[in-house]
C-alpha cells in the first residue's frame, strides 16, 4: 500500500531494504519479508526491544562481528539469547533516523499494570531521541523532520489515577494557558471541566487527552509537530470475537526545532515550537475526529486500491496466496 502510495520506494538494489517491521515469529517475518523483498524484520516484541537494557549502547557498534560471550559469562543457551536480543536492538537502533514511522499498537497505549510513565510512554522517548541520530555518511547529516502515525485502542476505563492525573493535567495546563481555548473546549464537550469530562465522557478525554501526550513527548525530545496540518484523528472499529473495539489513528508530520538544543543556551522548547505546540492543541480541541465506517468509505476507489495491491502483491510474491 505504502509502494503504491510512492511513500516508501525500492533502493538502487531494487529492494525495499530501509522498510523496517516487527512481527511475532521468525515464520511472521519470514512471511512479510516474501511479500516485501529486502524489508528488514525483527521477530520480537517492539517495546520490549527498544526498552531492553544496553549497558554499551553508546559504544561503537559493529553489528557484523561475532557475538562472543562476555568475559565474566559462561556460554550457555541464556547468554547467547541475551546477546542475540542485544544485538536485534543495536541493528534496529542503527537504522534510525527514518522519515516515516508507524506505530500500530496492539495494546493499550497506557497500560494500567505499567509501572507510570509506562513502557510504551518510555519508549516513544527513547524512538525520538533515535529520530536525532545522525544519517550515515561522513557529514553527520540528521533529519529536519518525519511523518508520525501512532494507533492505539481508545481505554482503558480502568487507568490509574497516576495516569488520569498525567492526561487532566495536561489539558488543564493548556486551557489555564490560553484564555481563548475553554470556550472552544466547552463547545467541543458541553462541559468547562476536564475532571468532569473524565469522569462523564471518558472516550472525548482520552481522545483529547492522548495527542496532548505525544506532542508533549515530542516537544521534550527537541521535536514539534508541524502545526500546518495538525493531529488528525481518526476513529474506526476492530472486530473480536462477540463485537468489536475502537481504535483511534493519529497522523502527524513532525519538524526538528531550530537551533538544536545542542546549540541553544538552554533546553526549553524554542518560540516556534511553543507557537506550533499551542496551535496544535487549539486544533484538536475544536475539530472532531473523523469516524470511518464501511458507509463513509468510498467503496468504487477502495476497490481500486485493493486491486493495485493485490496487483503489487502478485509481482513481488507470485507464490503468495490471495487473500
Amino acid at each position: 500500500m505504502l509502494d503504491i502510495a510512492r511513500v516508501i520506494r525500492r533502493s538502487n538494489n531494487d529492494r525495499f531494504d530501509t522498510v523496517f517491521f516487527f512481527d511475532k515469529t521468525n515464520e511472521d517475518v519470514i512471511e512479510t519479508q516474501r511479500r516485501i523483498p529486502g524489508s528488514i524484520g525483527f521477530p520480537d516484541d517492539f517495546v520490549d526491544l527498544v526498552l531492553r537494557e544496553d549497558p554499551e549502547e553508546d559504544a561503537p557498534l559493529d553489528s557484523n562481528a561475532p557475538l562472543n560471550p562476555p568475559e565474566e559469562g559462561e556460554d550457555t543457551h541464556e547468554v547467547r539469547t541475551a546477546q542475540l536480543q542485544t544485538s536485534l536492538r543495536r541493528d534496529f537502533k542503527r537504522a534510525f533516523p527514518f522519515d516515516v514511522l508507524n506505530l500500530d499498537l496492539e495494546q493499550f497505549f497506557l497500560v494500567p499494570g505499567d509501572e507510570f510513565p509506562g513502557r510504551m510512554f518510555r519508549a516513544l522517548r527513547k524512538l525520538f531521541e533515535w529520530q536525532r541520530r545522525a544519517l550515515p555518511g561522513a557529514q553527520r547529516k540528521t533529519v529536519d523532520g518525519f511523518s508520525l502515525m501512532f494507533t492505539t485502542q481508545i481505554g482503558p476505563p480502568n487507568l490509574t489515577e497516576e495516569y488520569l492525573n498525567m492526561l487532566r493535567d495536561r489539558l488543564t495546563e493548556n486551557l489555564a494557558r490560553d484564555a481563548d481555548l475553554l470556550p472552544l473546549f466547552q463547545t467541543r464537550t458541553g462541559l468547562a471541566d476536564v475532571r468532569l469530562l473524565q469522569e462523564t465522557q471518558f472516550e472525548m478525554f482520552f481522545k483529547l487527552g492522548v495527542p496532548k501526550v505525544l506532542a508533549s513527548i515530542l516537544k521534550e525530545e527537541d521535536w514539534y509537530v508541524d502545526a500546518t496540518q495538525g493531529i488528525r484523528t481518526y476513529e474506526f472499529e476492530r472486530p473480536r470475537q462477540g463485537g468489536s473495539y475502537k481504535m483511534l489513528h493519529f497522523v502527524m508530520d513532525v519538524v526538528r526545532q531550530k537551533p538544536p538544543y545542542d546549540r541553544r543556551d538552554l533546553r526549553a522548547p524554542t518560540a516556534d515550537a511553543e507557537a506550533a505546540y499551542q496551535e496544535v492543541v487549539r486544533q484538536f480541541i475544536t475539530e472532531p475526529e473523523i469516524v470511518v465506517t464501511l458507509e463513509t468509505i468510498d467503496q468504487d476507489s477502495l476497490q481500486r486500491s485493493l486491486e493495485l495491491i493485490k496487483a503489487r502483491r502478485r509481482k513481488y510474491c507470485p507464490e503468495c496466496p490471495e487473500g
